[in-house]
């Protein structure tokens, strides 16, 4: 949706929990970032939650306490304690994803844009005040 061309690798973590997702990421980049300024660009994207939180369970009782109807609807939340920026140019760490509200988000937003191709992201702007910043 960002409209870059990344060569991804993806792998997940299947953990006898029906809370979410857990996902395992191992980014190698071009150029060096410092750990500070990867938290940086973490915290500036309105759909990824941040945490100091390392259980689903703590995370997932968060998004039911707190949540709009119970529902986490970022994208990801990501353990901030698990990240680490090895040899300067590779990022890694874990991913939580909310198995409810990341369809949730997934299908209103694919429903917006079939709706107004050009201008699908201003209706959607009503749901971000529901996004955490930090769980």
């Amino acid at each position: 949706t960002l409209g870059l061309d990344l060569n991804l690798y993806s792998s997940a973590v299947k953990l006898n929990t029906q809370y979410m997702h857990v996902i395992h990421f191992n980014l190698r980049l071009k150029r060096g970032l410092s750990l500070e300024e990867v938290v940086r660009r973490l915290k500036s994207n309105g759909r990824i939650a941040l945490t100091q939180k390392n259980l689903s369970s703590l995370v997932f009782s968060f998004g039911r306490d707190h949540g709009l109807f119970g529902r986490i609807l970022n994208q990801t939340v990501i353990p901030i304690r698990t990240v680490t920026v090895k040899d300067g140019r590779e990022i890694v760490g874990f991913s939580f994803t909310p198995q409810d509200g990341n369809p949730l988000l997934s299908s209103i937003a694919a429903a917006e844009w079939f709706l107004y191709p050009e201008d699908y992201e201003r209706y959607l702007r009503c749901i971000e005040d529901h996004f955490f910043q930090e769980i």
